[in-house]
């Protein structure tokens, strides 16, 4: 018996030993797979946790599952956490391990599925029991296939602020949004994902990230498609849109659901995807956490069907929602947008969901939403001045570098992006950087910032450095130019010419102008033009006309593979940044541009003859204006 006892475990070795040569063809370089030690528990939790102890269970795990056998001390809040010693590998007998722990009933969410149910009579069939379903069943997060069954270590973050961890889990376990501890792994095929810790905007908070991306290809992100995670949200844009529509002095009003995704319950099918551990414990989630990358989709589904029932059911009449914000207008001196908070609150407090009093704000004409502050009064949206400091230092500091980390670059390109909700035009300059992110996965892998790049970080610079963070809102409808009475023209071989209403210039190539394409010569005085008359054009978004179709699709793109073009693409959107215009271009044939054509040719007294209103003398064109 002995013998035979002692052929099994050498089998078992043999199996394990060729997992780990598995595991280490470049599968979990980064991969840490830690069982805690089996003594007693944190004495964070006292005594409160003890009868859901499985500490009879002997420690075994299942074939499917690798565990690495290790100390796992808790570090002090002041030391970073080290690689642990492995000291011994076991894979057993899956009949010996099946730790399948008996799920209570009782899903953890506040919803009242039947007051549910009511609320969404009348809405897509298929969407309603969706949420009824899940709020009484709970939410499967969409995962297809099973991620490797692992431990994986809690990142650094958790252990330099384990008080703030600690009491967050309480709070949790208090809620039943979480399991109680245990001393094995509670499930066959458990999955244990690392634990970070991230601050909030206000000092001093954090939230819990259960990153779920971890290992990279092997997490149960990676196991969640696309269509099982994308969604689409609605931004500041529709905001503004709605102000515009009331007018000025509209009242606004917003509120945010409190506790966002942890209201929503998972299938307990699911459980054994969300695990985690902490000081010597194993856990898992039993509601949407803060890291599955299907968690937005499936929160945005219930915020788009309290939306429907607003408009359907208690007459709001308009609003905008972005995951758990919620934002309400009505006419200037008027009730409306007082009742539409109101029964917003009634709506969710029928169903059970809970509302963050704390940042619930009254009907006002000044209001921050989705993270940018918007006036009804001067009809301008602003950056918050907190955001502008750290965008105008994240410019300096990038400009000074040749190479960039990934993650460093994706926040700069967060905060032009962010930035681009008050200055709109400035989106041109972002799809260069964002290009360069295309197929790097690795957040430390320095990326070389090209001419281009640099180009355009640095014309970001160049507007910030006097951008007080404030924007009047872009009118709703394109003015095309002729209705401006706005036209240019170039001549290849003379000279080039431009209009505004009676005001006029027309210049000659220089000798180093001469050489280059047409299309250069046809964009250079439209740039010239919103250089010299931007102000006269703020505010306004421009359909500009040419009879030059390349000259037409580079304004459209904003981009250009010719670094000439390229040039005065960056100085014709500088310029759309400083006076807040937009443009875009449509073509039209040379003969309907018969005056700018006429005074890019210098016949003037063609052109006066035409256009009689046009001034007598040309508007002088500065000399740092006429480069290319």
């Amino acid at each position: 018996m002995v013998m035979q006892h002692g052929v099994t475990m050498m089998r078992h070795s043999e199996n394990c030993a060729s997992r780990i040569l598995y595991l280490g063809k470049g599968q979990f370089q980064n991969l840490w797979c830690l069982l805690a030690p089996f003594t007693v528990l944190s004495s964070f939790f006292g005594t409160i946790f003890v009868p859901d102890l499985m500490t009879s269970t002997p420690n075994f795990a299942s074939t499917s599952t690798m565990v690495l056998n290790v100390d796992q001390t808790p570090a002090p809040t002041n030391m970073p956490v080290k690689p642990v010693e492995i000291q011994d590998i076991q894979e057993l007998n899956a009949q010996e391990t099946k730790l399948i722990q008996n799920i209570p009933n009782k899903i953890p969410t506040p919803i009242n599925v039947q007051n549910l149910s009511h609320e969404l009579h009348g809405y897509d069939q298929h969407l309603a029991s969706y949420l009824v379903n899940g709020f009484q069943f709970g939410f499967k997060l969409g995962c297809v296939g099973e991620p490797v069954h692992c431990v994986y270590k809690n990142h650094n973050s958790v252990y330099k602020n384990p008080a703030v961890v600690q009491e967050k889990l309480t709070k949790e376990f208090a809620l039943g949004r979480i399991s109680a501890p245990h001393m094995q792994l509670p499930f066959d095929n458990y999955v244990c994902s690392p634990l970070g810790l991230v601050p909030k905007k206000t000092p001093g908070e954090y939230r819990i990230i259960h990153d779920l991306s971890f290992p990279k290809n092997m997490s149960v992100n990676s196991h969640i498609p696309k269509s099982n995670s994308q969604v689409q949200y609605e931004s500041i844009e529709h905001v503004i849109q709605l102000i515009k529509q009331f007018g000025p002095h509209s009242l606004m009003a917003k509120t945010d659901i409190e506790d966002g995704f942890r209201n929503i319950p998972i299938h307990p099918s699911d459980y054994h995807l969300l695990g985690f551990s902490w000081n010597g414990a194993y856990y898992f989630d039993k509601c949407l956490p803060m890291g599955a990358s299907s968690s937005c989709q499936i929160f945005e589904k219930l915020s788009t069907a309290l939306h429907w029932a607003m408009i359907n059911k208690y007459n709001a009449s308009s609003m905008s929602h972005l995951i758990d914000d919620f934002f309400f207008i009505g006419p200037p001196d008027s009730e409306k947008c007082f009742q539409d908070l109101s029964n917003f609150e009634i709506l969710c407090k029928n169903i059970g969901i809970p509302i963050k009093k704390s940042k619930t704000v009254l009907p006002t004409t000044t209001l921050t939403i989705y993270g940018i502050e918007v006036d009804s009064v001067k009809m301008e949206n602003r950056l918050p001045s907190d955001k502008l400091v750290k965008l105008k230092g994240a410019l300096t500091s990038t400009s000074k570098r040749k190479k960039i980390t990934l993650q460093d670059l994706q926040s700069l390109i967060g905060l032009l992006n962010f930035a681009c909700s008050v200055v709109v035009p400035g989106r041109a300059f972002l799809r260069r950087l964002i290009d360069l992110t295309c197929n790097v996965d690795n957040p430390r892998h320095y990326i070389k910032l090209n001419s281009e790049a640099r180009c355009d970080i640095k014309a970001w610079q160049d507007f910030i450095v006097n951008f007080n963070g404030k924007s009047i809102f872009l009118q709703e409808e394109w003015t095309a130019s002729t209705k401006l009475n706005l036209y240019t023209d170039a001549s290849g071989s003379l000279g080039y010419a431009a209009i505004l209403g009676s005001q006029w210039f027309a210049s000659s190539w220089l000798d180093e102008h001469k050489p280059y394409q047409i299309a250069i010569k046809e964009l250079f005085p439209i740039v010239l033009a919103l250089e010299l008359w931007g102000h006269k054009l703020r505010n306004h978004k421009i359909l500009f006309f040419s009879d030059n179709m390349a000259v037409v699709e580079i304004i459209n793109k904003q981009s250009s593979k010719d670094k000439i073009l390229m040039r005065l693409v960056r100085r014709l959107v500088l310029a759309g940044l400083k006076f807040n215009v937009l443009f875009k271009a449509k073509h039209i044939p040379g003969k309907s541009n018969v005056v700018a054509d006429h005074l890019s040719r210098f016949k003037f007294q063609e052109a006066k003859a035409i256009a009689p209103w046009l001034n007598p003398q040309p508007t002088p064109l500065p000399s740092q204006m006429v480069f290319i």
